[in-house]
């Protein structure tokens, strides 16, 4: 992992913002991230990444993803 897989994770519930590592990334369907050594799976819900942990959620934007994982456009 290196800062090219960081990216900015908000927890809903307190609205703290957290940066966690790309672990597994498929577009428009889910992305994997760890965040301080736990494995979190989110799925794809329009225009963001949802997933929880410990009874609390957190969202990733899919604009706020690093350059290599966004869509290709012309």
């Amino acid at each position: 992992m290196d800062d090219q897989d960081a990216v900015e994770v908000t927890c809903t519930d307190n609205d703290k913002k957290v940066t966690g590592y790309i672990l597994n990334y498929r577009a428009k369907d889910q992305l994997e991230i760890s965040l301080n050594t736990v494995k979190i799976r989110m799925q794809y819900k329009s225009g963001i990444f949802v997933g929880s942990m410990a009874g609390m959620e957190f969202v990733v934007q899919e604009n706020t993803l690093p350059r290599k994982f966004q869509e290709y456009k012309r």
